[in-house]
This record gives structure tokens, C-alpha cells and sequence, in this order.
């Protein structure tokens, strides 16, 4: 997620367009003109979709959207949130991007953004063949950032690798898989401390996006016992607890995490087919 206060922008500003945007219809095509018009506007559960196209050239969207809120709701057993999430969708990338530079310049170049300071968050993306996983990850953050405790920066990111995947790919068809695989077949095995311990997401790249979707893959496929710490993990932080990192967790439930990580990741090479 492209949070404000780790890209180190004013949250206060944001949140001023944020409240001119939806006052005003969620904005003008420029400062001082009349309110932009949307062609389409809908509701899809919480999820308020605007867009300058006809969206049902897309039938995806809608199951897409319900599926996603469910499917989290079920497999991580957190209280969906009653609050708005609004989906902000162009046609082209040539609209997105003169519409993102007019009302929010100082945030980094994406082909999807979800904002979200204070009230309702807003996700922001255009048409184009993989904007459906852009929007899963995206709308991952938005469902699991919607009380008021922020999630480690790993584990938003990690969930959102998981769930911006297909549903039937999410046990073996994430991009990462193979090189998980073959760094868990040489003895390497990321460092969970290491990566709670990244608070910027200037510091997260490639190789963080990887290791984190491999600990919450782990955690939600190796057993019953790990997936139920992720689930209380995730629910204390929502309530407002401080609860033990998961670092910590997993050190009171095995003498040997590392190798249990190992051990997860052959096991699944041994009986689906990687592509190397």
C-alpha cells in the first residue's frame, strides 16, 4: 500500500483534497472548474465504483470485488469494516495520471494507489490487461487497513501478494513461488525479525515483496496452529492491542521456525510443478 505517512508526505494535506474530492464529487478535471461528471457510478457491497467509462465492459469487476471482501472475511476471520471504499477507475492511463498529478503530485508515479488517512479510502487505478490483480492487492489494503491500528508494513504487503492472485493460484501460482522454492532448497530462508523491523516503504523492494508474501504463505498453508496465530495476530492488532511480533510468536511455538519454513516450501515443490 502506498501509505502517506511512510512515503513522508503531509497526511494533512492529503486528507484536505481527500475531503474536496469527495465533496465535490471526487474532483474537477482542474482547481476552480465545475465537478467532474462521472459516466458510471455504482455500489458494489461497501465499495463505491466511479468511473469515466462503462464498466460493464468488464464483467469481472463485480464478482472480483465481492469475492475478495469474502474470501479475507472468511480465511482471516476479521469483522469487515460498514465504511466506504472508493474505487476511482480511467479508461486509459494517459486520463489516471493527468487526474493523479492534478489532485495529488507529490505522491510517486503507480498504476494503482490506495489512499486512506482518515474516512473513507480511496483506490485509484486504470483499464489495462492486469489491472484486475492491481486491484485485488490494492483492495486488500484497502479491507485490512480499515480500523484505526495500521498493520506492519511486511504483513499488508505479504497479504497483499497473496490475495492479488486468482483464487485457485493461491496456493501455487504466485510469480514468486519458484524462486521461494529454489532459495528454500539451498537452505535460505528470509528473515522475519529483518522485515518486521522495516517501517519505511521506501526500504521495501523487490526482494522485501518476496520474503513477505513466503512468511504469510507459510503461516496461512504449513498448519492449523500457524494459521490460527496469524488470525489472532491480525485481530489484536484491528482491536488496538500491541501484540508479540509474529517473530516472537513463532519462536514460543517451535525450537526451529527456519527449518519449518523449509520443510513447508519442499514439500509443496515436491507435489505441484514449479516453473523454474
Amino acid at each position: 500500500m502506498e501509505s502517506l505517512v511512510s512515503l513522508g508526505y503531509s497526511a494533512w494535506s492529503v486528507l484536505a483534497t481527500l475531503s474536496l474530492l469527495l465533496a465535490a464529487g471526487l474532483g474537477a478535471t482542474g482547481w476552480g472548474e465545475e465537478p467532474r461528471q462521472w459516466p458510471v457510478e455504482l455500489q458494489v457491497g461497501r465499495f463505491e465504483i466511479h468511473a469515466d467509462f462503462d464498466v460493464s465492459t468488464a464483467p469481472q469487476l463485480r464478482p472480483e470485488l465481492s469475492n475478495l471482501a469474502s474470501d479475507l472475511q472468511e480465511l482471516l476471520e476479521i469483522n469487515a469494516s460498514e465504511q466506504p471504499v472508493h474505487v476511482v477507475l480511467f479508461a486509459t492511463g494517459h486520463e489516471y495520471q493527468r487526474y493523479m498529478h492534478n489532485y495529488f503530485p507529490q505522491l510517486p508515479e503507480r498504476r494503482a494507489l490506495f489512499i486512506q488517512d482518515r474516512g473513507p479510502g480511496m483506490l485509484f487505478a486504470h483499464w489495462h490487461a492486469d489491472v484486475i490483480s492491481d486491484l485485488r492487492h490494492e483492495i486488500t489494503h484497502a479491507l485490512l487497513n480499515d480500523s484505526s491500528q495500521p498493520l506492519p508494513l511486511w504483513l499488508d504487503e505479504g497479504l497483499a501478494e497473496y490475495f492479488e492472485v486468482q483464487r485457485q493460484q493461491r496456493l501455487d501460482g504466485n510469480v514468486y513461488l519458484a524462486e521461494v522454492t529454489r532459495r528454500a532448497a539451498e537452505g535460505i530462508v528470509p528473515s522475519l525479525k529483518q522485515l518486521e523491523d522495516i517501517e519505511q516503504l521506501q526500504d521495501f523492494k523487490e526482494p522485501q515483496y518476496r520474503d513477505s508474501w513466503a512468511w504469510v504463505h507459510f503461516l496461512l498453508h504449513r498448519s492449523t496452529m500457524t494459521r490460527q496465530i496469524l488470525k489472532r495476530y491480525l485481530a489484536e492488532l484491528r482491536s488496538g492491542a500491541q501484540p508479540l511480533p509474529l517473530s516472537r510468536q513463532m519462536a514460543n511455538i517451535t525450537d526451529d521456525a527456519n527449518g519449518e519454513f523449509l520443510s513447508h516450501f519442499a514439500e509443496l515443490a515436491a507435489v505441484v510443478n514449479i516453473s523454474k
